[in-house]
């Protein structure tokens, strides 16, 4: 699972970043900044290797392997929504910290997805020795792939209609009672392995596309992916079953809300909230039709 590197990367995000996309480009680059941002994922890789080897699955981590096959069933994919935002936000704040370092607009892009890629990499390194999932193609796939959307919306301008959120609220207890039949610690628990309570947006910025005066340019659309809470496990402990769930919502467009808010810490509120799907109106298709006034 990619989200729990976002704790990390939220904190670097407020330490070394510049979250400006107006910023101008410059040949001055500050070559400790650049080492500073490099180094932060050499220090994700030796973090993430220290933690399987102590604290994540002691002495129940296995040997190096790859996935059997089962990622792609547990979740229904919602993880591979998960791993694909995972690499559009890790991306995004490697290129934005690496602006922040003098570097240009163009190839702080490249590096971002590279960089963003390693993340990715180093998820996957860790959940080799992981005793209910494995090294997945997959996850790397899409993670990678989610990297390298910063950069096609730097060349692409009808790309930068459409951006990735996240939100989360606990709904059911599914998560923790099948984690509880499989006899793990519950003090090992995260929410960001609740995938029944996350949802995967991607929002579309309606004034890029119509031109109207009675549209708000805040007010976007949304459409969600998630999972619902009828999951089981079966004889092997796998997470079985679940029902996909689809959402149409209404969206916001941070930047444009808040666009007279300049100072750098109101730069950085905007980078992260910009990632976050914030409470609207919302139609649920399935697995029933449900209208939420207020969907979290």
């Amino acid at each position: 699972m990619n989200i729990r590197f976002l704790l990390i990367v939220l904190v670097l995000s407020f330490i070394f970043n510049s979250s400006d996309a107006n910023m101008v480009d410059t040949n001055s680059v500050d070559k400790k900044k650049v080492i500073l941002v490099s180094s932060s994922l050499a220090l994700y890789f030796g973090g993430s290797f220290y933690y399987v080897q102590n604290a994540w699955w002691d002495d129940i981590s296995n040997d190096f392997h790859f996935d059997s096959g089962n990622d792609l069933i547990y979740a229904l994919n919602v993880d591979k929504a998960g791993h694909f935002f995972g690499g559009v936000y890790a991306s995004d704040l490697f290129s934005s910290s690496f602006r922040w370092a003098g570097m240009k607009k163009s190839k702080s892009v490249l590096y971002g997805a590279f960089f963003g890629t390693g993340v990715q990499l180093a998820i996957e390194l860790k959940d080799a020795y992981a005793p209910y999932w494995g090294f997945s193609k997959w996850d790397l796939g899409l993670g990678s792939a989610g990297a390298i959307w910063p950069m096609i919306q730097h060349h692409i301008r009808s790309a930068r209609a459409i951006d990735f959120k996240f939100s989360y609220f606990k709904r059911s207890n599914i998560y923790w009672d099948l984690e509880s039949q499989r006899g793990r610690d519950p003090n090992r628990f995260s929410w960001y392995d609740d995938y029944p309570n996350q949802t995967y947006w991607m929002s579309v910025d309606l004034d890029y596309f119509m031109d109207s005066e009675v549209i708000p340019k805040w007010l976007d659309v949304a459409f969600g992916f998630g999972l619902d809470d009828t999951q089981y496990l079966d004889e092997g402990l796998t997470k079985m079953g679940g029902n996909q769930e689809y959402y149409l919502a209404l969206d916001y467009d941070i930047e444009e809300i808040l666009k007279k808010w300049d100072s750098p810490l109101a730069k950085k509120v905007k980078f992260f909230l910009k990632y976050v799907k914030l409470p609207a109106p919302t139609i649920r298709f399935t697995p029933e039709l449900k209208f939420y006034p207020f969907f979290i």
